[in-house]
């Protein structure tokens, strides 16, 4: 019906069959066709045949003013929808815990931007259910972080592990804990800890059966950073935070001892094909922790290749 408004707007404007023909590049019988159906459409004449040229009747310039306004907004409507398509499609959604947000991801990112630039990468730290509801809804094309064993039970979604490795227990550089040469468990009892909001979102009951005690809890990483300079407070976070830690002169005390080896990497859902921004973006993902991390044991890739 668009097609039809605009034929008769560029009669009404031109005056003139042919020349608005010649204008759509279309045949003058079809576009005589098309006028006289919506003429037949509304039941009266929309153009008066004169001397000079094809003129609207009254009927036909009410047409033409709401015609016109609609055709501009459906043109409108057209070019903000493919505006918006392009953006998606040109757009990579990912979600993770911490130490991706913050340890892992930035050089990828960095990398993919140099050699993506047209697509736009958006990282939203997210705890662990959050992830998977994320990628569920498909507001995320990825997400990061560890993932319970339940979670994959269900064969819903297909993991890629990446990373494996115990957390570390970061303090303040001038925390008491560093002048002793040697730290036993029962010392860490003595001091208070933070709970970051994702420390214990893979296993919640790991924060029940731990003897700390955790003065604070944080909702964000920069507010446990801010918090710890300059306390005696202790944090237990994976290794890859290390960089933050150490440019807010935080540093590792040792490895946790009650840290479960973790492993880490990229959660999609099983039913979804990766396009091929999301297939660049884990390919250097992969390279990435490969160079920095190493490869994690005997535990196999899952998610496919990026293609030339």
């Amino acid at each position: 019906m668009l097609v039809d408004y605009q034929r008769f707007l560029a009669v009404a404007d031109r005056r003139n069959i042919s020349s608005a023909a010649d204008e759509l590049n279309v045949s003058q019988p079809a576009l005589s066709r098309t006028i006289r159906q919506l003429e037949d459409a509304f039941g009266t004449r929309l153009f008066r045949r004169t001397g000079s040229g094809m003129e609207l009747t009254e009927a036909g310039r009410t047409l033409y003013l709401y015609a016109s306004r609609a055709v501009r907004a459906l043109q409108s409507a057209q070019e903000e929808i493919g505006h918006f398509v392009e953006q998606q499609r040109l757009t990579l959604r990912v979600c993770c815990g911490d130490s991706w947000g913050y340890g892992v991801l930035p050089e990828v990112v960095n990398a993919f931007a140099a050699e993506a630039p047209e697509v736009t990468v958006q990282v939203d730290l997210l705890e662990h259910n959050a992830r998977l509801r994320g990628i569920e809804t498909r507001n995320y094309d990825l997400a990061f972080g560890i993932v319970a064993p339940e979670t994959l039970a269900t064969g819903r979604y297909v993991f890629e592990p990446l990373l494996q490795a115990p957390y570390d227990i970061y303090c303040d550089a001038a925390h008491p804990l560093l002048d002793r040469p040697k730290i036993a468990r029962a010392d860490l009892l003595d001091y208070h800890w933070i709970n970051h909001r994702f420390e214990y979102d893979f296993d919640p009951s790991l924060a029940l059966r731990t003897r700390r005690v955790f003065a604070r809890r944080s909702n964000t990483m920069l507010h446990a950073l801010e918090t710890m300079r300059g306390s005696q407070l202790l944090l237990s976070t994976a290794k890859t935070m290390a960089p933050i830690f150490q440019r807010f002169d935080l540093v590792p005390l040792m490895e946790d001892p009650e840290s479960p080896n973790f492993v880490s990497g990229i959660l999609c859902l099983s039913r979804v094909e990766l396009s091929s921004v999301t297939r660049r973006f884990l390919a250097l993902t992969r390279a990435s922790c490969l160079r920095r991390w190493g490869p994690v044991g005997e535990l196999r890739a899952a998610l496919p290749e990026a293609t030339p």
